[in-house]
């Protein structure tokens, strides 16, 4: 293999490196949307649901949906990261 075929083969395979890097990320990003629009937003949007929490809980779900929000910023996203354990 030539110099110049290997450079277009690493090139190659940096670029779909890249891609599935992207679906990954894509891929993490709907799973966390997924739970913040049908477990964590229609309890604190819900001022009455919201309200019936204690102050604690409260905390707890506030720190769990910011916690989500920040699952792109892991150092091993998007391909190793920790999911935030859901208040019970």
């Amino acid at each position: 293999m030539s110099a110049q075929e290997e450079l277009e083969l690493d090139a190659t395979e940096a670029a779909w490196e890249a891609g599935a890097d992207a679906r990954a990320a894509e891929a993490v990003r709907e799973e966390r949307d997924n739970i913040l629009t049908t477990v964590v937003d229609p309890l604190v949007s819900n001022n009455l649901r919201w309200a019936e929490l204690t102050s604690d809980k409260q905390a707890e779900w506030a720190t769990y949906r910011t916690a989500l929000l920040d699952v792109p910023q892991q150092a091993g996203f998007p391909t190793d990261i920790t999911w935030p354990n859901a208040p019970e």
